[in-house]
């Protein structure tokens, strides 16, 4: 039997061997290395010792980054073996348990499983959502705004994308907050950095699920204040900014076509309007005995009669591009037409 020095020994050098190959950037040597490192522990330890459960979680973390990097090389396979692992060994650790339902979601929406992408997502919510001590759930509400979305449930991908800027708001507040009372490092700025990205691609993906609705006027006003976010933030030549600028001017143009065809639609019901009131002077006026001066009165009673449904319609409030503004939602962070970004 292999004495405890023994066991001692071969632990410190699994844990060497894992170090220097994580270095050498040979993860899955590195992934095999660790697992041999748990078999130790659990026989010297016990399965349920906090030795065990700190190498699962370790385990599990490695697990994580190679499937998302093998998810990433489209390598299908081998992600989905590394992130139900992953699931197994983060069970008593809920923070790993969240980051892997977040990845195998992101792993059946490659694969065009989006229930099953969603049913996940929906797991990591409510872990997110009951435990403090994990990150906000924010990101986890954009990705369900983009497989609601891609389901076709825009009203109810909006209300996730609109509890997605609730909480960033609030985490941006308090981030401020301790700022201002500590030291400004440049890891704390870099965090900053990257959630006010988020915002602005919540505001985006606002933009785009009020466009699907057809709430015109709100979905500029979404698109223009994720616009302004990035550049105040992220500057004019950062990347997601200059996608953001493009997926404006995108949305743009085409409620510009849309609020053509209303107009449009709104001109045939008029002219219909004409015609019946045509067809209805004109019988009335069969009816009379002056058929000369009353059909010049019609005419000019028609045209009076008609104006004013017309003038009616022609001062309507109806989308006005150059007043309002909005983001919209797709991976290319384009319009309507694509689907809302997911982070």
């Amino acid at each position: 039997m292999e004495s405890s020095a023994d066991s001692n020994d071969e632990l410190r050098r699994l844990d060497d061997d894992c170090a220097r190959l994580q270095k050498e950037g040979k993860y899955l040597e590195a992934l095999e290395a660790m697992e041999k490192g748990l078999v130790l522990r659990r026989n010297a330890f016990g399965i349920d010792s906090d030795q065990v459960w700190t190498a699962c979680r370790q385990v599990a973390e490695l697990c994580n980054l190679l499937g998302v990097h093998y998810l990433q090389q489209e390598n299908f396979d081998l992600a989905f073996d590394l992130l139900k692992k992953a699931e197994i060994l983060s069970d008593r650790h809920e923070s790993g348990k969240a980051a892997t339902y977040n990845n195998l979601a992101c792993y059946y929406r490659r694969i065009g499983m989006l229930r099953a992408a969603l049913s996940y997502l929906e797991k990591a919510l409510r872990l997110e959502s009951k435990a403090e001590s994990l990150e906000s759930p924010a990101d986890t509400h954009l990705n369900i705004c983009a497989i609601l979305s891609q389901l076709g449930k825009h009203a109810a991908a909006l209300e996730h994308a609109q509890s997605a800027l609730i909480l960033l708001q609030e985490e941006l507040f308090q981030f401020a907050l301790t700022s201002s009372n500590g030291p400004k490092d440049e890891e704390r700025s870099k965090k900053m950095q990257d959630r006010i990205a988020v915002l602005a691609i919540a505001y985006h993906n606002m933009g785009v699920e009020q466009e699907f609705l057809k709430r015109y006027e709100a979905a500029l006003v979404s698109y223009r204040k994720s616009v302004e976010f990035a550049e105040t933030h992220l500057g004019a030549t950062h990347g997601i900014t200059t996608n953001l600028k493009g997926s404006l001017s995108a949305a743009q143009k085409q409620m510009k076509m849309m609020l053509a065809k209303q107009n449009q639609r709104k001109q045939k019901v008029i002219d219909r309007k004409e015609q019946k009131t045509g067809k209805l002077m004109s019988s009335s006026l069969n009816l009379g005995s002056a058929a000369g001066s009353g059909l010049s009165m019609s005419k000019d009673s028609r045209i009076m009669a008609l104006m004013t449904p017309r003038a009616e319609l022609e001062n309507e409030q109806l989308p006005s591009l150059s007043d309002h503004d909005v983001s919209s939602s797709a991976p290319a962070l384009a319009t309507a037409e694509s689907e809302p970004v997911s982070t």
